[in-house]
């Protein structure tokens, strides 16, 4: 949500082509709610704000809120796989299974477990390519109902401080889509030095989609 606020300008010339300034648009509040695909490991969570002045900076508020719950989110939850739980009622599935749970086409000879690398939880059994495909994104998506129509421009210059931003362009004022890479934590190699480990903010807009 936004403070509107008119604009005061001077008369422009009517011969010559201008664009007209007159109103300008400040955040004031902001909400966003983090949904997981099994509340057993996150709870949703809804996160709210709103300024207290007009003089506060609200977009940079959302952009290090979110970027704080996506850095808890990943090392909590992301950063080490777990191992499989595989018990006995599994095992009966996985020697009697003769379709792939994921692309739903025969085994044959080429049957492996698949796991969640999020809960340990064995899925079914599947063939070794789609069980290599089907993993965990390096991405967070985060989507906003038409966030190139508006939401885009309150907060895209806050968002490319500190980061690599992309855009997939509709035209030069509005964004189909825009992601940027976010820094989540870091590790020192064998060779002594150290790696960033980053995960990419992807914005999408719902309204496109």
């Amino acid at each position: 949500e936004s403070f509107i606020k008119p604009i005061n300008t001077c008369a422009h010339n009517p011969d010559e082509s201008y664009t007209k300034q007159y109103q300008k648009h400040t955040p004031s509040s902001f909400c966003y709610y983090i949904k997981c695909f099994d509340e057993k490991i996150y709870q949703s969570k809804l996160v709210t704000f709103t300024a207290s002045s007009e003089d506060e900076d609200v977009a940079q508020k959302f952009v290090n809120m979110l970027e704080g719950d996506v850095k808890k989110i990943y090392n909590d939850y992301l950063k080490f796989p777990k191992k499989m739980i595989f018990t006995m009622k599994d095992k009966n599935n996985f020697d009697n299974a003769k379709i792939c749970h994921i692309c739903e086409k025969d085994l044959n000879e080429d049957k492996v477990r698949d796991h969640c690398h999020i809960t340990g939880k064995y899925r079914g059994a599947a063939q070794s390519d789609c069980n290599l495909q089907f993993k965990i994104p390096k991405f967070i998506p985060v989507l906003f109902h038409n966030l190139s129509g508006y939401d885009s421009h309150l907060l895209i210059k806050n968002l490319s401080e500190g980061g690599k931003i992309n855009c997939i362009p509709n035209n030069e004022e509005k964004y189909i889509s825009f992601s940027k890479e976010l820094k989540v934590n870091e590790f020192t190699n064998k060779e002594g030095k150290k790696v960033e480990v980053k995960l990419q903010l992807r914005f999408l807009d719902s309204f496109k989609f």
